[in-house]
């Protein structure tokens, strides 16, 4: 009775993180229902990620730019995003073999999949459609790029990134019939448009080309430079308009940075306020337009999350990354040859995650949020590299057993 109630949570826990290449709404749902069925259950102490100690004084360190911000109600969409935070405590305790991670893999894959050929005939669709009328508002390669399910490309880029450099390494171990739906996802990443998808793209492969089979390497490369080739003159376009005179959308972004670094300069300690720099930014922006461009957010996690929350948040979302890697490289020394790829899957969607950020706030995004939370979390439910946090919630259990 009990495997069969903590089967059900982790059903609930993968459907959420399918859910959301979906509907944000359905993810939600589904995981609010798998804590609850977890309250009900208790199956067994709670295991501890090895990133939850950094992860607490990120939420901490959250609250106290919330308490200090003079608008504290506009920045509560922040603290009530934590709840997302649980979708790794639940990856920890339920997708805890070897058969579980799989499946959940090739789950995330086939889902991904079906929204990647969704938006593949959307960009057929806008494509014709720029043809007739040449307007830059229907440029498919700018200001009309495929979504997918989602509302809009940053956030399905963002997840297609993730689910395309996990799938990566479980190739390994999926096998060859998944390669077409890794090849679809593939060609919807290249022709979403977004730069630092691709950037996050090969990121993430060069994390792992060196410790994955060559032959499952080339699978993946292949069907990519085909894609590329054909779509070449699509890109060099792209490109060359972020070289062009005074494109709006990327001067901006140039901007939002030297914006950023000013807001730091003046609010070190706790930022301008969580939710705050859209109200903050017209003060600190030296142009003289601001109809061009959006910026609701700094659109890179570093500057944003210092602007924003101020230098000693930032200092906790470096550890907690760093911490993931870090345990992720012991678990690699030691992982055995059936869940290594579980490992190599979370460097390679990690390292993605990292690099795309760099370009854009994808922390920010809540499904990008929850999907990176999935995947990295996966090998914390396989292997041993337990917190501190862990360690004393055994200790307690077994002293009071």
């Amino acid at each position: 009775m009990q495997d069969r109630r903590e089967s059900w949570i982790f059903i609930l826990t993968l459907g959420s993180a399918a859910a959301v290449l979906l509907s944000i709404a359905g993810a939600e749902t589904l995981l609010a229902i798998a804590c609850l069925a977890w309250l009900v259950v208790r199956p067994r102490p709670i295991e501890w990620p090895g990133y939850a100690i950094p992860l607490c004084a990120f939420m901490l360190a959250t609250v106290l730019s919330l308490v200090m911000s003079p608008q504290p109600e506009v920045g509560m969409g922040a603290v009530r995003k934590f709840v997302l935070f649980s979708m790794g405590l639940l990856v920890t305790n339920f997708v805890n073999g070897p058969s579980r991670a799989r499946v959940s893999h090739v789950a995330l894959l086939a889902v991904a999949a079906v929204t990647s050929v969704v938006a593949l005939g959307q960009f057929a669709l806008a494509y014709i459609k720029f043809l007739s009328t040449q307007n830059l508002a229907d440029d498919p390669t700018v200001l009309a790029r495929i979504t997918g399910f989602m509302g809009h490309w940053m956030t399905f880029s963002g997840e297609q990134l993730l689910v395309w450099c996990a799938a990566v390494p479980a190739m390994v171990v999926l096998g060859r019939r998944w390669s077409i739906p890794l090849a679809v996802i593939g060609a919807a990443l290249v022709l979403s448009f977004t730069r630092s998808a691709w950037l996050g793209g090969f990121a993430g492969l060069l994390a792992v080309a060196f410790m994955i089979p060559r032959r499952v390497l080339i699978g993946v490369i292949v069907p990519i430079a085909i894609v590329g080739v054909v779509a070449s003159g699509l890109i060099y376009h792209r490109i060359a308009m972020s070289f062009g005179e005074k494109f709006a959308p990327d001067t901006g972004r140039l901007e939002m940075l030297f914006a950023g670094f000013r807001m730091i300069q003046d609010h070190p300690l706790f930022g301008v306020g969580p939710e705050r720099i859209h109200t903050e930014f017209p003060h600190y922006y030296r142009g003289t337009s601001l109809q061009d461009f959006y910026y609701g957010h700094l659109h890179n996690n570093v500057v944003q999350i210092a602007a924003e929350r101020g230098l000693p948040c930032l200092a906790t979302f470096i550890w907690f990354l760093l911490a993931v890697y870090a345990d992720l490289m012991g678990m690699l020394k030691t992982a055995p040859k059936d869940t290594r790829w579980t490992i190599l899957s979370a460097i390679a969607a990690l390292s993605g995650f990292v690099v795309a950020g760099f370009f854009e706030y994808n922390f920010g995004d809540s499904e990008v949020l929850l999907l990176l939370l999935f995947i990295v979390s996966v090998p914390y439910g396989l292997h041993s590299v337990p917190s501190e946090v862990g360690e004393r919630s055994r200790a307690q259990a077994t002293y009071a057993s």
